[in-house]
């Protein structure tokens, strides 16, 4: 192989931060730079580029850009989907020119890229968005002894652990953070500023709103005319904001709603027609924490009300709102999961769902399709369940010095002790039979899911982990307005379709005719986002290959598949999931950058394109032992 003599030294640290928290926080972003060009092939990414090592023996990965330049990326090649995994000392990329070598941080990256002469146009919103992640990014590590103090605090609190999560947001993207508040700055409603939202309340006449099938409230006493009042605020609150409604004359008959602060100033200054079908009941009473997704408030303690509110709050190329047809297809996603775990033993037992039929919006427009959602909140109540809850977002979480704090709850809960093994355990072994027990219960979840001719989005987010006094029992969904449908598949499986409500002006992703499309949202989403997440964050934490989890992925997903069809009527789709999973040379991936760049204007759902990547399970890799589950 060629050698790469000169390697240059790190850049100098910018002057934020203590010495080294720049650098440390440039390269976490420019690996997910990197892990999102591999994987999404940006533009023929992979194609382009060439392997080489250095006089160090680290890999070397160089991809050609303008004026006859090239762009290196320095580490430890991996076996796995990813292409390297960046090294910790030194500049890890570099801009080399004939005999110079100049360090880069990412947004240089990311210019470099874009004036490359293959790369079809440069993108404004693609570079103002990665500095608006690495801003972002540097205050959320900021906040990082603070979201871990909550936890120590309280180590089985859901809202710490919700908040723990913002520390990796969405896996092998570099834009993810990038959150952008438009008009007005809003960074003090986020989760690492620590602090609590008050809530604006306003009242709405009933007949101008959308509302869900639990919209009515379990209350029958005084405070039923006020389902949403009377499940977040105290008797003495509720009572301060009926005579507030007093006294600004509002009609007795109106609904009192809670709208995000920021998001009230943003409608009255850009939704002047909205905000004038309110009454404006001011300011309080009553206040919820913030969470690592933006528009979701937890409500007293967080661990079995959350509220969310619609924001105008542009995060990955979508705007943050509710549209009422996304509620009301939530509600029908539920009743349809509901009735498979009444018909699927396994989901009975291990899949429990949050409730989100109470919701109301405010129509700015003729139909439910057509609203866009700009005022509206929902009530999610998480089932009753022994022992606490843990967001799958928050195992794939690092800390700067690359701790997992996660993983290690899990590993000292004395309810998995059986499963990780005793203290004096190898630690690394004890994760990845964790590991193994939690992609057991998320890949039968999806495979059972998929026999019925459905598909929840699986990731991380969406998904957490119920821990009882038996250990990690179960999953708990939420979110259930993604719910993909294959009527197709739901027929032939004898369960009926809910009756989405579709803009058919926009593409449809929800309805599927194809199976194998179906399937691909299990193998994007639950696989190479959420568990690829997770296994790749142990590997580095221990310095091991990635193909050891891999090989756990795969062997759980063989059982999986040869137990799930092989039952009843699903056995004839046997051949295609194992062929699809198995045997097919390149598995779909999800595309985000691109259609992104390419995206004219925000809408409310985010953009995204379906590419390919080598199928993960096929992977040349030494052989290793698998963990037991």
């Amino acid at each position: 192989m060629t050698h790469v003599e000169e390697r240059p030294e790190a850049p100098d640290t910018a002057a934020e931060g203590p010495a080294g928290f720049a650098d440390r926080i440039d390269r976490v972003l420019a690996q997910d730079l990197l892990d999102a060009l591999w994987l999404e092939d940006l533009y023929g990414f992979r194609g382009r580029a060439t392997w080489r090592t250095d006089a160090a023996g680290e890999a070397v990965l160089s991809v050609p850009v303008a004026d006859g330049a090239a762009l290196r990326w320095r580490g430890a090649r991996l076996s796995g989907m990813r292409a390297l995994r960046l090294s910790q000392d030194g500049a890890a990329v570099a801009l080399q020119h004939a005999a110079t070598c100049r360090p880069l941080r990412a947004v240089q990256t990311l210019d470099a890229l874009q004036h490359a002469p293959w790369w079809p146009a440069y993108s404004e919103r693609l570079a103002q968005q990665l500095a608006v992640a690495q801003h972002q990014m540097a205050r959320t590590f900021a906040a990082e002894a603070a979201l871990l103090a909550r936890v120590a605090a309280a180590p089985r609190s859901l809202a710490a652990w919700e908040a723990v999560c913002c520390l990796r947001d969405r896996p092998f993207h570099p834009l993810a953070r990038a959150k952008v508040w438009p008009d007005l700055p809003g960074e003090a409603f986020e989760v690492e500023s620590g602090r609590s939202v008050p809530l604006h309340w306003v009242a709405v006449a009933r007949d101008a709103l959308f509302s869900g099938d639990g919209a009515a409230g379990a209350d029958e006493g005084r405070y039923a005319a006020q389902p949403v009042a009377a499940a977040l605020l105290s008797e003495d609150d509720y009572d301060g904001l009926a005579r507030r409604a007093v006294e600004r004359c509002t009609d007795p008959a109106a609904l009192w709603l809670p709208v995000h602060p920021w998001q009230w100033r943003y409608l009255q200054r850009n939704r002047v027609a909205l905000a004038l079908q309110c009454v404006d009941l001011g300011s309080g009473p009553g206040a919820a924490m913030p969470t690592a997704s933006l528009r979701t408030l937890s409500v007293a303690d967080g661990e079995r009300l959350h509220l969310k509110l619609a924001l105008n709050v542009q995060a990955l190329g979508a705007a943050r709102t509710l549209p009422p047809r996304y509620l009301r297809n939530g509600v029908l996603a539920e009743r349809c999961l509901e009735a498979l775990r009444a018909r699927d033993a396994w989901l009975g037992a291990h899949l429990a769902l949050c409730g989100e039929g109470a919701w109301w919006a405010l129509g700015n427009a003729a139909s439910l399709i057509e609203s866009q959602g700009e005022l509206a909140c929902m009530l999610r109540h998480y089932p009753a369940h022994d022992g606490w809850l843990l967001p799958m977002a928050a195992c794939a979480a690092v800390t700067l010095d690359g701790r997992l704090p996660a993983l290690e709850a899990l590993c000292g809960d004395p309810a998995l002790q059986t499963l990780a093994g005793s203290v004096p355990d190898a630690p690394a072994e004890r994760a990845w039979r964790v590991f193994g027990r939690i992609a057991h219960l998320l890949i039968e979840l999806g495979l059972r899911c998929f026999a019925h001719g459905v598909m929840p989005e699986l990731h991380g987010q969406n998904v957490m982990l119920r821990i009882g006094a038996d250990g990690l029992q179960g999953l708990v969904l939420r979110d259930h307005d993604t719910l993909r449908i294959c009527p197709v598949l739901m027929a032939a499986a004898g369960v009926e379709a809910p009756d989405y409500a579709i803009d058919r002006s926009t593409p449809n992703t929800l309805i599927l005719d194809a199976p194998e499309a179906l399937l691909a949202y299990f193998q994007t989403l639950a696989v190479e986002v959420n568990l690829y997440a997770i296994l790749a964050a142990l590997a580095e934490r221990y310095g091991t290959d990635e193909s050891i989890g891999w090989r756990i992925v795969g062997q759980t997903l063989r059982e999986s598949v040869d137990r799930v069809f092989g039952e009843g009527g699903a056995t004839a789709l046997h051949g295609c999931v194992a062929q699809a999973l198995f045997d097919a040379p390149q598995w779909p991936f999800k595309q985000i950058l691109a259609p992104l760049a390419a995206r004219a204007s925000i809408g409310t759902g985010m953009p995204s394109g379906l590419g390919t990547i080598a199928n993960p399970l096929r992977q040349e890799a030494p052989p290793q032992e698998v963990p037991r589950r």
